[in-house]
């Protein structure tokens, strides 16, 4: 027995539309060729389908019993080709990922690498950012999401919050503080810290405020890069206090750093998306997997 899935659609047209003409201008093809497919389907199952007048055909009680169950055959093949489709495309997709300076050069960089090992084909592309333009990138639809510190949102975009990091005082080696295990906030703030955008100043502040309100920030510069404060404190310019995800990159800058307490203060890295905006198959692969990734990290080995 030999039965075609052309044989099955059409005969699910004609079921239908309870006719081989309206059937056969839907499938592009002659009311012959369309009786002949359904003649070979009648002879492969060895019963008759449809009851034929000269203006409607009404299916028999075996075309009853047989159509759902050619449904059910049709609905799965557009299910596998549509899976199959979805798996080509998170495999070969293109993903653009707006992320801040930070986390672009030390936990993204790692977790893309683990993720194209089972996703070889994946194109990805760090826009790396800072943290407005993170946003500014998501919502225009340059970048399918982002990865930046946790903040309120006031446009369309949503946020999910992934992992916890603290901030850190870092210093020259030499510095007098250097060689302690841990060191207070009173203490930090009499140094001449290099902080980072107003951005960030604004909300360590009202951070620092919440714990008591001796404890002011006065920075003596901000800068838009931690490459950049990283690079003035080797140079014996200042000191700085960033996430504890920049500790890998304290070794070519010779530099030391120590947990700040009294109080603790942490940053909430998150996933930033559209919601006006549905993720292709291959962002959205990768954006769950990141979330399992991230939610995962533990303080000692986010970055």
């Amino acid at each position: 027995m030999k039965i075609t899935l052309k044989q099955v659609k059409a005969f699910t047209l004609v079921a239908e539309n309870n006719s081989f003409v309206e059937a056969a201008n839907q499938i592009h093809l002659t009311s012959a060729a369309l009786s002949s497919l359904i003649k070979q389907l009648e002879d492969s199952l060895n019963v008759r389908l449809f009851d034929r007048t000269t203006r409607t055909s009404q299916l028999t009680a075996a075309g009853k019993d047989f159509y759902p169950l050619a449904i059910k055959v049709l609905e799965d093949l557009e299910h596998a080709v549509e899976s199959i489709r979805d798996i080509n495309l998170k495999k070969s997709g293109v993903v653009r990922v707006a992320c801040t300076p930070l986390y672009s050069s030390t936990l993204l960089p790692r977790l893309i690498a683990k993720y194209k090992l089972d996703h070889p084909l994946a194109n990805i592309y760090i826009l790396d950012s800072l943290n407005q333009q993170v946003l500014k990138r998501v919502t225009s639809g340059e970048a399918d999401f982002g990865i930046a510190p946790e903040r309120q949102l006031e446009t369309d975009l949503e946020q999910i919050s992934l992992l916890k990091d603290q901030i850190y005082f870092i210093c020259k080696k030499d510095h007098v503080l250097s060689k302690l295990k841990h060191v207070s906030w009173k203490r930090v703030l009499e140094e001449p810290i290099i902080s980072l955008t107003d951005d960030f100043t604004r909300q360590l502040q009202l951070d620092l405020s919440h714990h008591s309100s001796q404890l002011v920030l006065r920075p003596i510069q901000k800068v838009s890069l931690i490459t950049t404060a990283l690079g003035m404190v080797s140079w014996g310019l200042g000191v700085t206090v960033q996430p504890q995800s920049v500790l890998p990159l304290l070794k070519s800058f010779q530099l030391a750093a120590l947990p700040i307490r009294d109080p603790i203060i942490t940053r909430r890295l998150s996933l930033i998306s559209n919601g006006n905006q549905e993720l292709t198959p291959a962002a959205k692969s990768l954006y769950e997997f990141l979330i399992i990734e991230m939610k995962a990290l533990k303080p000692c080995n986010q970055a």
